[in-house]
């Protein structure tokens, strides 16, 4: 009777759980879907409800079939969910670092930052108390944000069997059991409805594990419930059959005869859940409120109605466990935890063009490979087959034998020097514990390890990303009088290309550069000097931390201007700004409105702006950031622009998209050559060019 190693720990079964491995590749195929391109797999998050449901479900059961049988050690159960998951969250921490170093250096201060809390599991809780937002990450999201799974994981780890071991002796029926658990897992979702406020980020409720154990517990509920009692396995349904599996009638249909089972209803509700979780994966918005009001429950109720239609014998179960099916789900773990880093890497913010879809196909062969490489290396233990359905290695993983670490150890315990032998001892211990692993597993605690103690150290990383950065940039060195050279190179601009749109009743429309000009716009009324760049118009520009960033350069150059830039702002409060203004006796002869880098602007929004503008020229600038919403912003400005005679257009996106050397590795703020440029694209909506 083979062996089953369920997350570190061995038990015995009669056969494996096939459904669960088609679980896993459906999970993870989401997660990577939505990570690669959220626009066109908006639901793939909720392939981590599939893999919270298939966690508790294996760890429960296997904790039950431990407890009753009286070979449950809490002590020996940490050590193997720490030897399952501590070798491969460090491995992929030194392997990130050096990535990172390598190929996007300005996320090195994040891995720093992340580095210490993902290798003690807590990085989830980091996040909520520094308020980082899981679906809002742009430009450049920690390459280490994914191992908030792991930590969640790790902390139900921790706590579970101790709550558990209490249930299991208060409750002696496993219908009271899961019956608890179920009352825990409402509770859950309860506090996840408590807390959600529609329109405020979600960290705290997303990555809590108190809000997501929900998902666990209901994996946890049906493992006691399929459970009958010790001795009997995962085939219990060809003993005692449920009085379902004798259900057969007949149907007519257009004088047909079509006998229909219970063993064809569980299998046709099987694929009825596998579709629905597909169809979720392309529909389903992140952001819809449902989810916190009981969805993810309700997904984590359908996860568990899954494996229970694929624990029965049929063609669901079969298709499951399939042998692609087995494969990537048994490669599911490393494959999460290699695809974030090298997706972060292989797509930078300050890519403008779309990737093509062989290019999609080619980075997703090379998380395959990563992940296969990952998992051979890494992540399997001793004995663990070159391919799921191939025979396990037993002679690699005999427990018993002892390994070149341990008698190493043991040798220098016998020194009779006490240092000597005080390492010997540690060594010892050490290599007991790691016995299981592969090489390569300990070389990623060693490196790992190492990775967190170097990165905790306190140098200058954001001196050590920037260096490295400049040598894979050497425009992000410039200086601004630099910067201003090399833009004085005759070089084809979006806009200067595409001159002011004059309307139709507007003849003597000024020559300024700007994707659409304002109706009433008159550079008469103010001074231009072309030669200094120096513009006298009374400009009220309101805007986000992209103004924030160029306004130094700008005000040099608008000196009579006044410009509001803060980071985060929403475009709503620009409104409230705009309103505040001009209600206290400000008169400006243009406004600039340059907001909808953080959020989405509604058409309201932009005509609310408008209105408070009565009649003064007014520009909308178009935004950029690596986010879905400002393509839907900007062309919201257009429309508005259409609509509104004394409305322009400056089209920073189009210029910013041509010259991706303009902006940093976020994708969104301007570098000192971007800054000079975006200075000179206003400066020419403003003022006539020669």
């Amino acid at each position: 009777m083979p062996r089953i190693v369920v997350s570190g720990v061995p038990t015995t079964a009669s056969r494996h759980i096939a459904v669960l491995d088609g679980m896993r590749a459906l999970a993870i195929i989401g997660v990577i879907g939505y990570h690669t391109r959220p626009s066109l797999l908006p639901g793939g998050f909720l392939g981590v409800t599939l893999f919270f449901v298939v966690s508790g479900f294996l760890l429960t059961r296997s904790m039950v079939n431990l407890f009753e049988r009286l070979r449950f050690s809490y002590p020996h159960f940490l050590r193997g969910r720490v030897r399952r998951l501590w070798p491969s969250v460090l491995a992929t921490i030194a392997g990130t670092a050096i990535l990172v170093y390598c190929m996007a250096p300005s996320l090195l201060p994040k891995v720093r930052g992340d580095a210490l809390p993902s290798a003690l599991f807590y990085s989830n809780w980091s996040f909520i108390f520094r308020k980082l937002s899981y679906f809002q990450a742009a430009g450049l999201p920690s390459p280490l944000t994914h191992l908030w799974f792991t930590s969640l994981i790790m902390q139900f780890y921790v706590l579970w069997p101790l709550l558990f071991v209490l249930i299991f002796q208060l409750c002696r029926s496993r219908v009271a059991r899961a019956a608890l658990i179920g009352a825990l897992a409402l509770a859950s979702s309860l506090e996840m409805l408590l807390l959600y406020t529609p329109g405020q980020d979600t960290s705290r409720i997303y990555y809590g594990l108190d809000t997501r154990a929900a998902e666990l517990l209901v994996g946890a509920a049906l493992a006691v419930l399929l459970h009958r009692y010790a001795g009997r396995q995962d085939d219990e349904f060809a003993h005692d059959p449920p009085r379902w599996q004798f259900f057969s009638h007949t149907v007519h249909v257009h004088g047909c005869a079509l006998r229909v089972t219970g063993k064809q209803l569980v299998n046709a509700l099987g694929f009825a859940l596998l579709v629905v979780f597909c169809v979720c994966f392309v529909t389903v918005d992140p952001q819809s409120a449902w989810l916190y009001r009981g969805g993810y429950l309700l997904f984590a109720l359908l996860a568990a109605a899954m494996i229970w239609a694929g624990m029965h014998a049929g063609v669901f179960m079969r298709a499951m466990g399939a042998k692609l099916c087995s494969y990537i789900g048994s490669r599911s773990f490393s494959l999460y935890l290699v695809h974030y880093p090298l997706l972060i890497a292989l797509n930078p913010a300050t890519r403008t063009t779309p990737l093509p879809w062989w290019g999609h196909l080619g980075q997703f062969a090379l998380i395959v490979a990563v992940g296969e490489v990952f998992f051979q290396l890494i992540e399997a233990m001793r004995g663990t087959p070159w391919l799921p359905w191939l025979a396990r290695t037993e002679h690699d993983a005999d427990p018993a034998r002892e390994t070149a670490g341990e008698r190493l150890g043991r040798r220098l315990a016998a020194s009779g020097n006490t240092a000597v032998r005080a390492l010997g001892t540690a060594g010892t211990r050490f290599a007991t514990l790691t016995s299981r692993l592969r090489p390569g597993a300990v070389v990623g605690i060693v490196a790992g390890a190492l990775a967190v103690l170097v990165l905790m150290l306190p140098f200058n990383w954001q001196a050590i990303a920037h260096a490295r950065a400049v040598q894979l940039r050497p425009e992000l060195a410039l200086t601004a009088e630099e910067a201003r050279k090399q833009l004085a190179k005759p070089a084809p601009s979006p806009t200067q290309s595409n001159p002011a749109q004059p309307r139709p009743q507007d003849t003597a429309q000024p020559q300024v550069s700007a994707l659409i000009v304002p109706n009433n716009l008159d550079p008469s009324r103010w001074r231009c000097d072309a030669a200094a760049q120096q513009c006298g118009a009374r400009m009220l520009m309101i805007g986000d931390s992209v103004t924030a960033a160029v306004a130094q350069t700008l005000q040099q150059h608008f000196p009579q201007a006044h410009i509001d830039g803060a980071v985060s702002r929403q475009f709503a409060t620009g409104e409230d700004l705009l309103a505040q203004f001009l209600a206290g006796g400000e008169d400006p002869q243009v406004i600039v409105f340059a907001l909808g880098t953080n959020g989405a602007a509604t058409r309201d929004q932009a005509e609310h702006v408008v209105q408070l503008a009565a009649g003064r020229p007014l520009y909308f600038v178009t935004a950029l950031a690596p986010v879905e919403w400002t393509a839907a912003s900007n062309a919201t400005f257009q429309e508005v622009a259409a609509a509104h005679p004394n409305v322009g257009i400056i089209d920073w996106s189009a210029l910013a998209t041509a010259h991706p050397e303009y902006l940093y590795d976020d994708g969104t703020h301007p570098n000192e050559l971007g800054t000079q440029a975006y200075e000179q694209q206003l400066y020419g909506a403003l003022c006539p060019h020669s």
